[in-house]
């Protein structure tokens, strides 16, 4: 259960339970937006210590303060990885954060983003421009349901992103046997698919359901993570899946040269050490 509750000196503050016994309390300056859509309850928050703040279904998807980390860490590994790329996909990102990172990929011919919500794309557009303002002429965005099109597209993709909530809600239907099959059904050879996996602190469980699924599909998969404060825990984790080996070392040395200075969070030294995982994270994968 997620709540606003009102404090003696009036502000309004808003909580976010990752646990019945725990979870992020935030001071609110004012609700900007309360929008129920056909697929769920969007809101933006100006909140005094993280900017403005996106909330779906009362969870918080994405903050002024630390979007970066999230939109850096699920774009620029698989890229430095597999440097190959021509034609990206990405089901779900309404908030436009991971197409603004592909697009500094000049040698990315064309990007497809399938977000089911509008509602999501157009309160991004006017609440978070630094995330959906200025996006490259060969992006292309399809406002549909992203499980029906990975069913039936015949296009075959380089990368498939997976920029969802959690599976819960209209999210739901991108964790299945059939979605991920689809999924390796366009997927080129040598191409990769990244997801969000939610956090090792709190959903191990579910981790593991979902991660010996990707592995028997796909075949090879590799977690690696990131810390966004702003979510459950802060340890946040991903998942790249493909249908070959996976060796996620850096394939260019200059490949993020021109544009380095602009980030925030991803370096190369961070692309090394986000596979370097504690135990606990190597136990739920048993390696």
């Amino acid at each position: 259960m997620n709540e606003f509750n009102k404090s003696q000196d009036t502000h309004l503050w808003y909580t976010e339970y990752h646990t019945p016994n725990s979870g992020i309390t935030l001071k609110v300056k004012e609700t900007l937006l309360r929008v129920k859509s056909p697929f769920q309850e969007l809101v933006i928050l100006d909140t005094y210590e993280y900017g403005r703040m996106m909330l779906l279904d009362g969870l918080v998807m994405l903050t002024d303060r630390d979007e970066f980390i999230y939109h850096e860490m699920i774009t620029h590994i698989p890229v430095n990885i597999n440097p190959s790329v021509k034609k990206a996909l990405i089901i779900g990102g309404g908030d436009c954060g991971t197409l603004r990172e592909l697009s500094r990929y000049s040698f990315i011919e064309n990007v497809k983003m399938v977000e089911i919500d509008e509602e999501v794309v157009k309160a991004s557009r006017k609440f978070f421009p630094q995330l959906a303002s200025n996006l490259p002429k060969n992006a292309e965005i399809v406002i549909g349901d992203g499980i029906d099109f990975v069913e039936k597209t015949d296009d075959v993709f380089d990368l498939i992103i997976i920029d969802s909530t959690d599976p819960i809600g209209p999210a739901e239907g991108l964790f299945t046997d059939s979605f991920y099959s689809n999924c390796r059904r366009i997927l080129s050879e040598e191409g990769m698919m990244v997801l969000q996996a939610e956090s090792p602190y709190f959903h191990a469980e579910s981790i593991k359901i979902f991660s010996d699924r990707l592995r028997r599909i796909f075949g090879f998969i590799r977690p690696y993570l990131a810390f966004i404060p702003v979510y459950p825990s802060g340890m946040w984790e991903f998942i790249i899946c493909s249908k070959n080996e996976l060796d996620v070392s850096l394939k260019k040395a200059d490949l993020i040269s021109h544009f380095e200075s602009s980030l925030k969070y991803y370096n190369h030294d961070v692309h090394k050490g986000a596979f370097m995982l504690p135990t606990f994270v190597k136990n739920i994968y048993g390696i």
